[in-house]
C-alpha cells in the first residue's frame, strides 16, 4: 500500500514536471497604426517594458489536448507607464477571441497589469546635435523639449495543449 502512495505521488509529480510555461513576445502592428515621419532633429525612444509576466494558463475546464490558438490584444501605455484600454483585437493572424474566452481573459489580465518606461518623443536644435547626443535609450544632451507621449501596442499570445503539456508563447510583430 504504502508504494502504492509513493507511486502516485511520483507520477503525479512527475506530470507537473511536463508543464511548459514559456514566453517569446510578438508584438503586433494593428491595421489602422498611424505613421508618423520624424523630421530629421527628432528622436523617437520606444516604451521599454517592466518585468511584465506572461499570461498564466487557465489551471480549471482546459482540455487535454487544444490546437494552437492566437489572441491578440490592444493596448495604449499612458504618459505613467500603465497599459490602459486593454481590449481584444481582430486582424489577419489571430484567432477569434470569443473561442476562448479562459484563454482570452488571461491574456487581458496579464496585459493590464503591465508596466512601461513611457515613450518619449525629442526634439534637437539640428540634426547634427540629435545624432551627436541621441544615445538611442533616451532624449540626452541638448535637447530643446522631450515630451513623454501614449503609444499604442498590441501583443499576441499563442495557448496551445499537446499531449497535455501547456505552452503560453507571447510575442509582438
Amino acid at each position: 500500500m504504502r508504494f502504492a502512495i509513493s507511486a502516485l505521488a511520483i507520477a503525479l509529480a512527475s506530470g507537473c514536471a511536463h508543464r511548459i510555461d514559456s514566453v517569446d513576445q510578438r508584438m503586433l502592428l494593428p491595421a489602422s497604426a498611424a505613421r508618423y515621419e520624424m523630421a530629421a532633429h527628432q528622436a523617437f525612444v520606444y516604451p521599454a517594458p517592466k518585468e511584465n509576466a506572461a499570461p498564466s494558463f487557465p489551471f480549471h475546464g482546459m482540455p487535454r489536448e487544444l490546437a494552437p490558438v492566437t489572441l491578440c490584444i490592444g493596448f495604449v501605455v499612458d504618459e505613467e507607464g500603465r497599459a490602459t484600454e486593454v481590449s481584444p483585437l481582430l486582424q489577419a493572424g489571430c484567432d477569434n477571441p470569443l473561442s476562448q474566452p479562459a484563454l482570452r481573459d488571461a491574456a487581458l489580465a496579464a496585459v493590464a497589469a503591465w508596466r512601461f518606461e513611457p515613450a518619449v518623443f525629442c526634439d534637437y536644435p539640428d540634426a547634427a546635435t540629435r545624432d551627436r547626443d541621441w544615445n538611442g535609450h533616451g532624449c540626452a544632451g541638448a535637447v530643446v523639449q522631450a515630451r513623454v507621449v501614449p503609444v499604442s501596442l498590441a501583443y499576441a499570445f499563442t495557448f496551445e495543449i499537446r499531449e497535455g503539456r501547456q505552452r503560453v508563447a507571447a510575442a509582438k510583430r
